[in-house]
């Protein structure tokens, strides 16, 4: 394909220190310039494969989330990946909720295929089919090294972007559904999250979700049968990592709060090693996003006025 007679081609051009002929080399290819690793989920619950893009590849695609596809629509309830939200936001309105429905994409990422992005840019864009060629190339990984078709990666910096625009119209529905239901929703990446006070409501979700999915084509997602949590507030309440307390509170919970405790002992008892003082300081600094109180009393009752003192 003649990449060069696209205007998004000459957009590029003009940004990039490249050659026109450096450049559209590097779009051919673009699906295969990727390093491959995997790492250890949490829990033990299997490996993650991660693929980073090289680094030429990395700039293209932040400058089409930033330049060229940042009017992309994503729903509110998206909390992921967003500027100003983190997982605070995804739990907190389950909180004062007594039931608690928890739902999980399989392959989430991977899933998001080239189907996937053609179909929501040709709805919400005016690109050409060369155009088109060009966006799907520099955002999607090919799914093995012989070739095979194009997918999100995990370890993109364009993906969670472009996952959160390619839900769009999941989110609406699904909103629609929980609004008139009355049920609380939010989704952050491919969890996602349903609140309610009315007993046994939630029970129909899971089937509600599957026809949902099954009315938007260009979304070929399963959900993971096997993390379906179904929880009122007699039980211990998760999510994303956050324990939703039944004083209507979100906290990283005891055994958290705990072994931070430990490990803060330890490092003013010259007793933590070196490499693990930035995990920590990281740590902190993560939880104060949460319960900044917690983490400043912490601080102080061992004598540090902030975070960063850990570090010198």
């Amino acid at each position: 394909m003649n990449f060069r007679s696209a205007n998004l081609f000459t957009r590029l051009l003009e940004m990039s220190p490249l050659s026109a002929k450096e450049l559209s080399r590097v779009i051919a290819t673009a699906p295969h310039r990727y390093k491959s690793h995997f790492i250890e989920k949490r829990h033990g619950r299997g490996k993650r494969l991660i693929s980073q893009p090289t680094a030429e590849l990395k700039y293209f695609q932040r400058w089409l989330v930033d330049n060229e596809l940042n009017q992309l629509p994503v729903h509110d309830a998206a909390t992921a990946y967003r500027k100003g939200r983190s997982i605070l936001d995804h739990a907190t309105p389950h909180a004062k909720q007594r039931y608690l429905l928890k739902l999980d994409f399989k392959d989430f990422f991977p899933s998001l295929n080239e189907h996937s992005l053609r179909h929501c840019l040709e709805r919400d864009c005016n690109y050409s089919e060369e155009e088109l060629e060009i966006l799907c190339n520099l955002l999607l990984k090919s799914a093995s090294v012989d070739g095979g078709p194009l997918q999100l990666s995990i370890g993109a910096p364009s993906s969670p972007f472009i996952s959160n625009y390619l839900m769009w119209e999941f989110d609406i529905a699904m909103q629609q559904y929980c609004d008139v239901m009355g049920v609380m929703y939010s989704r952050y990446a491919d969890d996602l999250a349903f609140s309610t006070d009315t007993p046994r409501l939630l029970d129909q979700v899971f089937d509600t979700v599957q026809k949902i999915l099954a009315s938007i084509s260009y979304l070929p997602l399963i959900l993971h049968p096997d993390k379906t949590v179904n929880v009122s507030k007699k039980r211990r309440r998760l999510l994303v990592g956050l324990t939703l307390a039944n004083d209507g509170n979100v906290s990283i919970g005891r055994e958290e709060k705990r072994r931070l405790r430990a490990a803060l002992h330890a490092y003013t008892q010259g007793r933590l090693p070196c490499d693990e003082v930035a995990r920590l300081a990281g740590m902190l600094s993560f939880v104060w996003s949460i319960d900044p109180k917690f983490v400043e009393n912490l601080c102080q009752r061992h004598g540090f006025s902030r975070i960063s003192d850990l570090l010198r």
